[in-house]
C-alpha cells in the first residue's frame, strides 16, 4: 500500500513552509 495521503501532506507542509520563509 502506498501512503499517497502521507505525500500529499508532506507536499502541503513544504508548500506551506516554503511561502512561510
Amino acid at each position: 500500500y502506498w501512503h499517497f495521503v502521507d505525500v500529499v501532506w508532506l507536499f502541503l507542509y513544504v508548500c506551506i513552509y516554503w511561502w512561510g520563509s
